[in-house]
């Protein structure tokens, strides 16, 4: 072939789709069509029904991006090419080279870059190094080819994992969705810079183990049973292996949202806010403008040393053990109101309704709360739509008096974990996705002369827990309030034992939560009415605790660490490999 009339030397580089991925949810369904559980040796069959039903076979354009493995050429470099057919078995096309693109840095070395350029044409490049040139397709007529390569780019990129070849993994949708959350997180820096570096470390030195696996595997004709394997190959093997199990549990860790939530509390944004230390309390004074009428109502606070603030957020973030924070009337928007750490308390200075603390952020929940003592009161939290939760109690108590915790479509609008205690007083809790209130086992909630009202699914859920010890128990007690207008029930028991259903249920609403043991209870002139369940529903499924927090963001898969049942161990040297201080928390 005549190089010199069948191929030229470009010094730009033709406009190529951009494409935009969907949303979050959008991606991980059709994710989840292609693959449908496959295993990691039937992805490629997958991945080519949907490509061969999606992608022109011919007629199109598109840069060639090459690598050091495909490259013609000793570096890599783009080239144009047309393509001349896509492959019904493989991920690849069959493309005929028309151009090298180059910079004119470059164009000194032109008669060296021609003598070796190696051109085949055709040849079989994989499909996902082109991207589909746009010039001159001005219907936009292989967009969809573009996109769906675009879909094949990305599961090599962020889905597939080193380790995905181990026996029985397949591509559940939990598994699937927790990885394009990740993918998000990070695009969307939810994630700290930190912790990304260390999960594009992670999975790069897994990529790198696994491919040197491969190899030794291929060297040591381990197909061949005849073969005579050295101990050297094997105890190498071994240690290898050993080193990507490790890397696997790591990641593992960080691709549990709430896991990685935790974990990224522990350098947020927040600890560069703190102030020096100082010599006593701080009283934090939010307004959106500071009057006359302001300041005369800030000189009857008993107060010493005031920090000025024109949004709640900062306040909240720089406050320490003993600081107050005043808020007067406004509508507060709040990235995230991030950890509460430190046994503060907050105050409105005026009606509730009048002060609002509306969340606008990317962050899956707009408050967390893990400190001793937490005290808020005549204030409106209104969380953001799709949120994970509106507040979440990690460790300890929070009270919340004369306060109206709006989740406005969030999935939760309070969630008490394991320990963690609530003291609601005078409040709604309202507008929840999926729960009012969600109580883990071990937990305490003591609501009074308060609602919780217009849940899509349950006013509370109690999840029950398999396993307790006799001396753990989950409390309740209810004090002339009112949980009304939900989707389902009023209060619904999660993963009760079957064991402890009676087939004689008690007359009256309540009386059904003296059938269990685990569940203390106190109710008093509460009722509940007009929830589209009657009375207190009961889920059996304790035997697959797995699903406690089903149809969430923050679901856990089967294949990852339980917050509750963490790995402290390994946990800590995770922290220690992102060079964090780890504080024991595990006696929390």
């Amino acid at each position: 072939m005549d190089t010199e009339s069948d191929f030229s030397v470009s010094y730009s580089c033709p406009n190529v789709y951009r494409v935009e991925l969907a949303s979050m949810k959008d991606l991980a369904i059709t994710f989840a069509e292609i693959l449908e559980g496959a295993s990691i040796s039937g992805v490629e069959g997958s991945l080519v029904d949907y490509v061969t039903s999606v992608v022109e076979p011919i007629g199109w354009k598109a840069v060639w991006r090459s690598t050091k493995d495909t490259s013609p050429l000793d570096l890599e470099y783009d080239f144009i090419a047309e393509v001349t057919n896509v492959s019904l078995c493989g991920l690849e096309a069959e493309i005929h080279l028309k151009s090298v693109i180059i910079d004119d840095e470059i164009s000194s070395s032109l008669d060296y870059l021609k003598e070796g350029l190696n051109i085949e044409n055709p040849r079989n490049v994989p499909l996902r190094e082109l991207y589909v040139v746009s010039e001159d397709d001005h219907e936009e007529f292989f967009e969809k080819t573009a996109i769906a390569i675009e879909h094949v780019r990305f599961y090599y990129k962020h889905i597939c994992r080193p380790w995905d070849d181990e026996p029985d993994f397949v591509y559940t949708e939990e598994i699937i969705k927790t990885r394009v959350q990740l993918y998000f997180d990070m695009k969307n820096n939810i994630i700290p810079k930190t912790m990304i570096s260390k999960i594009k470390s992670i999975l790069k030195e897994g990529t790198r183990i696994a491919k040197e696996l491969k190899q030794l595997y291929s060297d040591m004709g381990i197909s061949d049973s005849e073969a005579e394997i050295s101990e050297d190959d094997f105890m190498h093997s071994v240690a290898l292996k050993t080193k990507l199990q490790k890397l696997h549990l790591k990641m593992e860790m960080l691709e549990n949202p709430v896991i990685r939530s935790f974990l990224a509390k522990k350098y947020s944004p927040s600890n560069a806010l703190k102030k020096p230390a100082k010599s006593g309390p701080m009283t934090y004074v939010v307004a959106k403008e500071f009057t006359k009428e302001i300041i005369e109502k800030i000189l009857q606070f008993e107060i010493t040393t005031i920090e000025f603030e024109h949004n709640p957020e900062s306040a909240f973030k720089c406050s320490t053990a003993g600081d107050k924070i005043f808020i007067f009337p406004g509508i507060y928007q709040c990235d995230t109101l991030g950890w509460i750490e430190s046994d503060i308390s907050v105050e409105g200075v005026g009606e509730n309704a009048d002060i609002v603390l509306e969340a606008t952020g990317n962050s899956e929940v707009f408050l967390n709360i893990w400190t001793e003592k937490f005290e808020i009161k005549n204030i409106t939290l209104k969380a953001k739509h799709k949120l994970f939760s509106n507040i979440i109690i990690h460790h300890g108590e929070a009270e919340f008096k004369n306060c109206i915790m709006d989740s406005n479509g969030a999935k939760r609008g309070l969630l008490l974990l394991g320990g963690a205690e609530a003291i609601v007083e005078n409040s709604t809790i309202s507008n929840s996705c999926k729960d009012g209130v969600q109580m883990r086992s071990s937990s305490t909630l003591a609501m009074k002369s308060s609602k919780v009202v217009f849940s899509k699914r349950h006013g509370i859920q109690i999840d029950a827990e398999c396993g307790l010890s006799p001396d753990s128990f989950t409390t309740i007690n209810l004090t002339n309030s009112q949980i009304s207008n939900n989707g389902r029930y009023g209060i619904f028991l999660h993963n009760v034992p079957i064991a402890e259903i009676s087939l004689q249920r008690p007359s009256g609403d309540f009386n059904v939560l003296g059938l269990f043991p685990w569940l203390k209870h106190e109710v008093k002139d509460t009722f509940m009415e007009h929830n589209q369940g009657n009375g207190i529903g009961i889920s059996t499924s304790c035997q697959n605790n797995t699903n406690l927090l089903s149809e969430s963001t923050f679901q856990i898969s089967p294949h990852s660490t339980k917050p509750e049942n963490l790995d402290y161990s390994a946990l800590s040297d995770l922290l220690s490999d992102i060079n964090l201080s780890y504080e024991n928390h595990e006696s929390n």
